[in-house]
């Protein structure tokens, strides 16, 4: 077993640098594509930065940036760059101090004896450099962020659930942490909550415990939890509201399991090693756990977010449209797993059983990577070449015109146009919960001047006003893993000469309508 460790000591520095080498490698194969959410918040941090209000439209101030921290940080550093890529830098940058941040845990956090503690921070490692997570942790938003907070709240609330002596400093400056935490995604509270919660849990359940002993730590564990609460406070006393506009209109607030799990598991397998992968190397740990014999209520307590958060969306009739706001939950998890393991090694109870199935996984998310990257490498490279379409169209002639859109992040940031969101996530909180009727009766009482929507929607807005009366200016494929949404760009033949200088051939789908 010595001999194990050592090899495993000495080839877990290599594997982090070449890890490290891999993942930039795909940040610049990937540069510089962003999603489309990206360049709605860019545009509420430029707004916020010339106007100091939050704003899409740079006049009536909302809350539809679903994270209110990130446009201040994007705000803040964007009179350093004027480049709309700074989004992608500030999230390839994080997720390089992400990476690196893991692999210290592992090697400074965890004893050299424990074998089983490295195999776990490699699986980790790998499963943060695939290319499914370059799609999400390198996209422009702020996931990237919200692992890392994960990550340092997990690491502190393993150390200080062992030691539980807390100075002032160390409260105020994990209060700050839990601030921050809530301030970047509201539903960081429940880690926060859970936190503190798990930090206390061995004062307040000891068998020699009183009552002042409980109060004491109860008090001493808390800064987390209240952190966490004066954010709340802070947004809603800026905001008005705790939840984003954008919750409210992904929301039908019909309870629905049997569709909640459906969703769950196909967005899950779609986010690939970034979504099913985290998601069993969770289930891995939990297992690792059990043959440990280390389940303890403490840890089911650890291993309970995601199931709550999963609730509290199937409750609320949440709309969960990527893997991004879920892995949080179950990555904190696994973190915490893989730390209890370091408590006490198990490897010489149970040699091999317990070290095989890490062998395992870490064996079969290296074989998926080139599988993966197959898959991936179109999709990266497709929503690259997208973006640099919408910086050379010149879509500033749009500029003050009123406009029609689905998916308005990249149409709105690049074009500065009044955008009329048939989503309803940035024209206010009166317009975030209105049916689809509704959606389409208030955009085109507006009397837009340019439309652009995928065919789906331009078959439902014919409904509404005469598409023959509309010419098409550009194409823009918007490319899924499995699929492309073809999105159209619409001028009224009044406004054609100035709206489109280079109109493609109407494609086969909207002749019918166009002509």
């Amino acid at each position: 077993m010595a001999q194990v460790n050592a090899w495993i000591n000495r080839a877990y520095r290599w594997a982090a640098l070449a890890l490290l080498i891999w993942l930039l490698v795909w940040i610049g194969i990937s540069w510089a594509g962003v999603q489309d959410d990206a360049f709605i918040h860019l545009r509420y941090a430029e707004n916020l930065l010339h106007t100091h209000l939050v704003t899409y439209d740079g006049v009536h101030p909302n809350y539809g940036a679903s994270s209110l921290l990130y446009i201040y940080l994007l705000s803040f550093l964007r009179p350093l760059s004027a480049s709309p890529n700074l989004p992608r830098l500030v999230s390839s940058c994080i997720h390089v101090l992400l990476l690196v941040g893991v692999a210290v845990l592992f090697f400074r956090a965890t004893p050299r004896e424990s074998s089983l503690a490295r195999l776990l921070g490699l699986i980790v490692m790998t499963l943060l450099v695939t290319p499914s997570s370059v799609r999400w942790l390198d996209d422009g938003m702020e996931t990237g962020i919200a692992l890392c907070f994960v990550a340092l709240i997990c690491w502190l609330t393993f150390r200080e659930s062992e030691d539980n002596s807390v100075t002032p400093v160390r409260y105020a400056a994990c209060t700050v942490l839990g601030f921050l935490a809530v301030f970047l995604r509201v539903e960081l509270i429940l880690l926060c909550g859970i936190g503190s919660l798990l930090i206390a849990w061995k004062h307040i359940f000891a068998p020699d415990s009183n009552f002042n002993l409980r109060l004491r730590s109860i008090l001493s564990a808390s800064h987390l939890l209240l952190g966490g609460l004066l954010a709340m406070l802070f947004i809603v006393i800026k905001m008005h509201h705790l939840l984003p506009d954008t919750a409210k209109a992904k929301a039908d607030g019909i309870a629905d399991w049997q569709v909640a799990f459906s969703v769950t598991a196909k967005v899950l397998a779609g986010g690939l090693s970034f979504g099913a992968g985290i998601f069993i190397f969770w289930l891995l740990t939990l297992y690792l756990l059990l043959r440990a014999s280390r389940l303890s209520p403490r840890a089911l307590v650890a291993n309970s977010i995601f199931p709550i958060l999963f609730s509290i969306a199937a409750i609320r009739g949440q709309q969960i449209q990527g893997a991004r706001y879920f892995v949080w939950s179950f990555f904190f998890s696994a973190l915490w797993n893989s730390l209890e393991l370091t408590l006490r090694p198990i490897e010489s109870e149970s040699k091999s059983p317990v070290l095989l199935p890490a062998y395992c996984f870490l064996a079969l998310a290296l074989f998926a990577l080139p599988i993966e990257s197959k898959v991936m490498y179109p999709f990266l490279r497709d929503r690259a070449t997208l973006v640099r379409s919408f910086q050379s169209n010149h879509l500033e002639t749009l500029e003050g015109k009123r406009g029609i859109a689905f998916d308005i992040g990249q149409i709105g940031y690049f074009s500065r146009a009044d955008i009329c969101d048939l989503a309803g996530l940035v024209n206010g909180r009166s317009n975030a919960g209105l049916t689809e009727d509704q959606h389409f009766t208030r955009c085109v009482a507006t009397n837009p001047d340019f439309l652009f929507l995928h065919a789906e929607a331009v078959y439902a807005i014919s409904h509404y006003l005469p598409i023959k009366d509309w010419q098409l200016c550009g194409l823009y494929p918007f490319r899924r893993v499995d699929k492309t949404d073809q999105h159209y760009l619409l001028a009224r033949r009044s406004e054609a000469l100035e709206i489109c200088k280079d109109p493609p051939p109407t494609p086969p789908e909207l002749q019918p309508l166009l002509q």
